[in-house]
C-alpha cells in the first residue's frame, strides 16, 4: 500500500511538471530563440475489460486490468502491469467541437464501446491531470 502511494506521488509530480508548461523558450549564444516541447506520455497496453459503464457509443467508461504495458521511445509508461484503472475515450473533435464521426480513430473508439466484460483489447492510453486516464485509440 505504501509503495502505491509513493508511486502515485511520483506520477503526480511528473505530470505537474509536464503539464505546467507545454513549451519553454530558450535563447542560445547567437540570440536565436528555440522552442522546446514536451512529448505527451503514451502507453500501449494490452488489457482485459473488467466492467463497462455505457450511456452511448461515444459516452462510456471502461474499468480495465492492464495485462501488459509498453511506452513510446524512451519515455516511462505511467500504466503498469496488473493495475486496474478506469479510462474513457478521447475523441477527435472537428472545428465545431463535435466528435468527427469520419475520423478513423473515432470509429475505432466507437467499436471499442461495443466490446464486453472479459474481452482483451489493445489500447493506446495517456494520463491527464484534469481528465484521468484517456483512451486515445483502440488498436484492433
Amino acid at each position: 500500500m505504501g509503495s502505491k502511494i509513493i508511486h502515485l506521488l511520483i506520477i503526480t509530480f511528473v505530470l505537474i511538471q509536464a503539464c505546467a508548461k507545454k513549451s519553454n523558450l530558450t535563447e542560445n549564444k547567437s540570440g536565436e530563440t528555440k522552442v522546446t516541447t514536451i512529448k505527451e506520455n503514451i502507453s500501449y497496453v494490452t488489457a482485459q475489460i473488467l466492467n463497462k459503464q455505457k450511456q452511448s457509443d461515444t459516452l462510456y467508461t471502461l474499468k480495465i486490468l492492464i495485462l501488459q504495458s509498453n511506452s513510446d521511445e524512451n519515455m516511462p509508461s505511467f500504466a503498469t502491469d496488473n493495475e486496474e484503472i478506469e479510462a474513457r475515450p478521447n475523441f477527435v473533435l472537428n472545428e465545431s467541437g463535435i466528435i468527427d464521426m469520419a475520423d478513423s480513430r473515432n470509429q475505432n473508439l466507437i467499436e471499442l464501446s461495443k466490446m464486453n466484460k472479459g474481452d482483451t483489447v489493445n489500447l493506446t492510453l495517456t494520463l491527464s491531470l484534469q481528465k484521468g486516464w484517456l483512451i486515445i485509440n483502440y488498436n484492433k
